[in-house]
């Protein structure tokens, strides 16, 4: 089995959750002893922390030149399964796999619906959240949306990082996986980590608010700047000890240190560990889509977080497909085929169904949403609605020790249920073997990806000998220039 990885770029360790999520799939793979490509158009100077592996080969192909494109696909011997890293990458690369390598599993990780992101932007009011942003859904007709749905239709799995964005796209009939991150919360631990994560669990000892983010990310902007203008004054009036150290790269002029109202912009967060000296991270996200690394960092560092339902979004402990979660956790078999619904206990069966059909009415975001939410288990606080309410809810953090032991208990639950390594790999892995066994079956049955790769073909063949024969023109005129 041969597995081919498509980016934009090489990724680079500690630099957001997408590239911590590369590097955990490249990982899985290398460690079942498969044979793994890794393709950018991005220069190999830039690939330092990726060639960590030494059995990762990598390889540099420009999707606009056809030849070296071809090229490279020509040195690979029939890869079972080809990776697309985002919808931008499946469009750039997939239509050469599809002619070279027709018997190959398409892939797209939809590491979360840009679509969605945008649309919620679209309809921010004044408030902190509101229902309308919350229920937003990408339509067709918008190009991005049109361009996210057909990268979707013409993929044979998806994987998907948020139940809730598996919920969205149901209904395009694609065969879709939950698969989130690769955290080793199973591992065992030496006397160092003990100590370590011992320490953490010291309430008195940990001190200040905490906010991580890139600034270039307009979620995060528009969540310092709640900070700032509204919800910080409201905390620090209450606390006024107590400090909020803002962490990120390009901070706009904006967005300067106020020493006096403990409004601390520290710069680049060098090691990760760091969160682990802070008492409570606040994150007012009020648009975005996919799971928030940031979160999830907090939550392996021991740090309850104050956030909103949207930066909740996929986080919980009960899951919309909470039997799948059992199938891995539960059944005990190096046969991905035995890991099925059928095979457990049918009191879990039940409970897991019951739990899943809960979710699914709450990502409906009905009438009764904020009513269901505190139903949910999530390490620290989400149904937060307005400026007021975060603040109350991030000062009972700070203040509240039992409340603060219970929102990391919470953590760690979630952590190990949802994101660590074994369990993501499992439904990894037996996801593609069941798409690799089902293939021909999966796409004679789906007319709609016949008719969109018609589509496709005709379109990128043309778009790409254009491009080419641009870059062949520049290159001459290049050296046209040099010789005189």
């Amino acid at each position: 089995m041969n597995f081919c990885y498509f980016s934009q770029l090489w990724p680079k360790q500690s630099f957001s959750a997408a590239h911590e999520r590369t590097f955990g799939i490249i990982e899985r793979f290398i460690h079942n002893n498969i044979k793994t490509f890794y393709i950018t158009p991005q220069d190999k100077k830039k690939a330092e922390d990726i060639r960590q592996y030494i059995d990762l080969k990598c390889h540099q192909a420009d999707p606009s030149n056809t030849s070296r494109v071809n090229h490279v696909l020509s040195r690979i011997q029939s890869p079972t399964v080809s990776f697309f890293d985002t919808h931008v990458s499946e469009c750039l690369y997939s239509h050469y796999v599809h002619q070279v390598f027709s018997n190959c599993a398409k892939v797209l990780d939809l590491q979360d619906l840009h679509s969605l992101r945008l649309k919620r932007e679209n309809l921010l009011t004044a408030e902190l959240m509101n229902k309308e942003v919350l229920k937003a859904k990408p339509e067709l007709g918008d190009e991005l949306t049109d361009k996210e749905m057909a990268s979707i239709i013409r993929s044979d799995l998806i994987i998907a990082c948020s139940d809730y964005e598996m919920e969205l796209i149901k209904h395009l009939n694609k065969k879709v996986q939950l698969v989130t991150f690769f955290y080793p919360t199973t591992r065992p631990l030496d006397e160092e980590d003990k100590q370590a994560i011992e320490l953490k669990k010291h309430h008195y000892k940990r001190r200040h608010f905490v906010f991580l983010g890139n600034m270039s990310h307009r979620p995060n902007y528009d969540a310092v700047k709640r900070l700032k203008d509204r919800i910080w004054p409201i905390i620090v009036k209450a606390l006024p000890q107590a400090q909020l150290h803002i962490y990120g790269s390009n901070f706009p002029a904006e967005f300067k240190t106020d020493e006096y109202n403990g409004f601390i912009c520290k710069g680049l967060m060098k090691e990760i560990d760091i969160l682990g000296k802070y008492r409570v991270m606040l994150a007012p996200l009020r648009f975005g889509a996919g799971v928030k690394g940031k979160i999830t960092d907090a939550w392996r560092e021991m740090l309850p977080v104050i956030t909103t339902p949207i930066g909740a979004e996929g986080l919980f402990l009960e899951s919309s497909q909470a039997v799948r979660y059992e199938c891995v956790n539960q059944i005990q078999s190096k046969f991905y085929s035995d890991m099925e619904a059928d095979r457990l206990n049918p009191q879990v069966r039940k409970q897991s169904l019951e739990e899943e059909n809960f979710m699914r009415e709450y990502y409906t975001y009905d009438n009764n949403t904020e009513e269901m939410a505190k139903k949910l288990t999530f390490g620290g606080s989400f149904n937060n609605w307005t400026d007021e309410q975060f603040a109350e809810e991030a000062i009972k953090m700070y203040q509240d020790e039992q409340l603060w032991f219970n929102a990391i208990e919470n953590s760690q639950k979630i952590l190990k249920r949802r994101m660590d390594t074994i369990v993501n790999e499992k439904l990894l892995m037996k996801a593609i073997s069941e798409t690799q066994t089902n293939l021909a079956s999966m796409r004679r049955q789906d007319i709609l990806q016949k008719l969109t790769w018609s589509e496709t073909l005709r379109s990128n063949y043309h778009f790409a000998k254009y491009l080419d024969e641009k870059r062949k023109n520049l290159e001459l005129t290049g050296k046209l220039k040099q010789s005189n």
